[in-house]
């Protein structure tokens, strides 16, 4: 048995039995976890590592005491071309968390297909805010989030084509943000599975319409698959700054671990849980890892993003 897969059965194993034993345990509105990049492959043969990745998050996710309240995911739950198979073998870690009590967000990235993802979770297509797209509104307690939906083009793609790299929304989403968002009464995120620095509405830089929006909070993404922060800012003269936060991924290449977002009354403190680093797979023995990938590891523990709470409206 490859290494691979010898991972993801002890993954799957020490996950399968945590529902049942933790299921009980007190779950924290306040505290959610952000996932991204799962790239999970459900077809047997290469590249299966992902797999296992994944399933030791979960499996840590289940041994928090208390459990969180949500987990989000910012796209990219398929491997690289959408198969149903994909998002078959991703869902069972899914059901592990929502099982447990965990109220669970999917979003999409450019790996992802609308038609065969919501073959896998067809709820989706009834709560989306867009029809034909995968856009979402999460109650987050003493915040709202929204998962916005960048993947570009249609679902008539080759089975063993990818999606168009960079994100862009649609003039549907377009509308609907520019109307809502200036209006948001609570403290609000955005996120999707892009940099903020690729999105635009309106033709514009989507910070732009951040900065006309006094509830929004920050803007989080993923696809980079790296643990960097950034910031917006509107003019010399304006004191007011808006935070993006990149994630890792659960395992497919780069920063791989997840992230825990601590929301208070005045603040959310992301925090960075990272396992490894490897580029562009990982070796089958840690002994083999270059000081770089440890060095990278060794200097993001520990590290945290502060996103201040506007006052509600």
């Amino acid at each position: 048995m490859d290494i691979s897969r010898r991972s993801f059965l002890a993954g799957f194993t020490a996950a399968a039995a945590a529902p049942a034993a933790f299921a009980k345990l007190r779950s924290d509105p306040d505290l959610a976890v952000l996932l991204s990049d799962v790239h999970v492959n459900g077809v047997e043969g290469k590249n299966m590592y992902q797999r296992g990745k994944f399933m030791r998050v979960v499996a840590e996710i289940l041994k928090m005491d208390p459990l969180p309240g949500h987990a989000i995911f910012f796209g990219d739950l398929a491997w690289l071309h959408g198969r149903k198979e994909d998002y078959v073998s991703s869902s069972e870690g899914i059901k592990m968390l929502q099982d447990a009590g965990i109220h669970v967000t999917l979003g999409m990235g450019n790996h992802d297909r609308r038609s065969t993802f919501l073959e896998v979770h067809p709820s989706y297509s009834k709560t989306t805010k867009i029809p034909g797209r995968i856009v979402s509104v999460v109650d987050l307690g003493r915040a709202d989030f929204i998962m916005l939906d960048g993947l570009q083009g249609a679902d008539d793609r080759g089975l063993t084509e990818m999606g168009p790299g960079g994100g862009a929304f649609d003039k549907a989403q377009q509308d609907w943000l520019m109307d809502v968002l200036p209006k948001w009464k609570r403290p609000v995120f955005v996120g999707s599975h892009w940099p903020i620095r690729e999105i635009k509405v309106g033709g514009k830089p989507i910070a732009q319409l951040f900065f006309r929006s006094p509830s929004v909070a920050g803007y989080i993404h993923g696809h980079d698959h790296r643990w960097y922060k950034t910031i917006s800012i509107r003019s010399w003269g304006d004191s007011r700054q808006i935070r993006a936060l990149s994630l890792p991924s659960t395992g497919h290449w780069g920063d791989i671990g997840y992230v825990t977002l601590r929301l208070s009354k005045d603040r959310a403190v992301a925090s960075l849980r990272q396992y490894e680093y490897f580029f562009p797979s990982p070796i089958a023995t840690d002994e083999k890892c270059t000081d770089m990938w440890r060095d990278i590891t060794a200097e993001n523990q520990n590290q945290t993003c502060t996103f201040r709470l506007p006052p509600s409206a």
